[in-house]
């Protein structure tokens, strides 16, 4: 049998509401925690919240809802411009060097005369041979 076919009796998640025991303990350290939350709230421009708001939060009663964009007002005119000190700043050009761009580095070649060759081991794996015997081991797939 199929688990959307059976009745809530059989779920494996709790349904059950618990209430909140508040000892005097518990609520002193919420009450400290609603004001450094409060805090928190005021250094971002919002408003503050009552301490049952914040029970509530706790708890898992209410979560926050992110608005519409439509919903969310216009955005400030002064968001993306310079802060006031940076507007003054005068415009500094680049330091000129005078020499160019950067050169092109020169293509590294192997001039000895150990390596045999070039075996191909996987795929597009380019592998340099310097013995016969690694030779033999990449045609029979073989590493070490």
């Amino acid at each position: 049998m199929s688990m959307h076919m059976e009745g809530p009796a059989l779920t494996l998640t709790r349904t059950k509401k618990y209430k909140l025991n508040l000892t005097k303990a518990k609520r002193q350290q919420l009450e400290m925690d609603l004001f450094h939350y409060n805090k928190k709230r005021k250094r971002n421009g919002e408003a503050k919240i009552t301490f049952d708001e914040y029970l509530d939060i706790r708890c898992g009663k209410v979560t926050k809802r992110k608005l519409h964009p439509s919903q969310q007002g216009e955005l400030d005119k002064n968001y993306l411009s310079l802060p006031p000190h940076r507007q003054t700043t005068k415009h500094i050009p680049s330091r000129d060097s005078g020499a160019g761009v950067a050169t092109k580095q020169e293509v590294l070649q192997y001039t000895g005369d150990n390596m045999l060759g070039i075996g191909q081991l996987h795929k597009s794996n380019s592998v340099p041979v310097f013995r016969k015997e690694d030779a033999e081991d990449q045609a029979k797939m073989r590493r070490g």
